[in-house]
């Protein structure tokens, strides 16, 4: 399985929401993908941070470096993938989205 199919199942097995995945390739020299997903709560947002980073390492994929303090936003850097995991209120706070409405995004059936 490859690495954004991984984090992206992880994700979904974790029932976060609104997964978005955009295809930065030809967007960004520094990284190949963008995820985003809204967990319900902060707890919930911990754990995915905790699946993302132990399903990684399962899978012998480097370990992603952490920004931001769970308190509602954390950003992973996977080096080619970068994953924002938002609180619901967060996200809709930040609306990072907006940055990128000129980015193809990928499905996740197409993964």
């Amino acid at each position: 399985m490859n690495k954004l199919k991984t984090i992206y199942n992880t994700l979904d097995d974790m029932q976060l929401t609104d997964i978005i995945i955009f295809d930065m390739r030809e967007h960004s020299p520094f990284f190949d993908y963008v995820v985003i997903a809204s967990a319900r709560n902060t707890r919930q947002l911990d754990g995915a941070v905790r699946d993302v980073k132990d399903t990684l390492k399962d899978n012998d994929y480097p370990l992603p470096a952490l920004e931001g303090d769970n308190q509602g936003w954390t950003l992973l850097d996977g080096g080619d993938i970068i994953i924002n995991l938002f609180t619901k209120e967060e996200r809709e706070h930040y609306n990072i989205e907006k940055m990128w409405l000129d980015v193809p995004k990928i499905e996740a059936n197409t993964l």
